[in-house]
């Protein structure tokens, strides 16, 4: 028999530290947390693990050449897992944290469903949610969106819920979230592309790579 998902609010600008807690441990333990980002609800797990790369590459029912990004804590984790280029590096400093995933050669060996190409999404968040998760951990988290790949993304937990059950571990409910989702731009290229518009204006992307 399934078991109820467990659903805690959770204030997005200023979240309980036991909630964090709870999240922490989740996500210590290979399961998946769904949380609000300051654009959508993001879906996380462990990224430098096995187990919980496949439990949420299922869930979304995603295809495994498709990369699913990473959440880490400041600009300088960065380089712990990706090359971060001159480029980027100056699009981070500009834009980070906030909305934008850069593409990025990875370092390291990762789960194919990670970077399965030898490129990898990375992400520091504004969100005071994810902002706390990623103080108290010492490993990347994955920012996918809370969807079945190729949906459309959700504003509200009740929705997530509805699609993911107890698939997800822990869901933290921070109200309806409407916001555009991240720019993607990839930076592995000369020039670097926009592969998704979002939240940040592609005129200022490529007013920041042109100097």
């Amino acid at each position: 028999m399934a078991t109820r998902p467990r659903v805690e609010e959770i204030d997005p600008q200023a979240p309980a530290r036991e909630l964090i807690n709870e999240a922490v441990t989740v996500l210590d333990g290979g399961g998946l947390v769904v949380a609000p980002t300051e654009t959508r609800y993001g879906l996380l797990a462990r990224a430098d693990r096995k187990i919980p790369a496949d439990r949420l590459a299922r869930a979304k029912r995603r295809a495994s050449e498709k990369p699913i990004s990473i959440f880490v804590g400041t600009i300088e984790m960065i380089t712990h897992y990706a090359e971060l280029r001159p480029t980027a590096l100056r699009l981070a400093r500009i834009f980070l944290p906030g909305p934008l995933t850069l593409v990025l050669p990875a370092v390291g060996s990762w789960h194919p469903v990670i970077a399965p190409v030898g490129k990898i999404g990375v992400r520091v968040s504004a969100s005071p949610v994810i902002q706390a998760i990623m103080e108290r951990v010492e490993y990347p988290v994955t920012a996918t969106s809370a969807n079945i790949s190729g949906d459309e993304e959700n504003e509200t937990v009740e929705q997530i819920v509805e699609i993911f059950g107890d698939e997800v571990d822990l869901y933290l409910d921070g109200g309806p979230l409407t916001g555009m989702p991240s720019t993607v731009i990839d930076c592995t290229i000369v020039p670097p592309a926009v592969l998704r518009e979002g939240a940040i204006d592609p005129a200022e992307i490529d007013r920041v790579v042109r100097g």
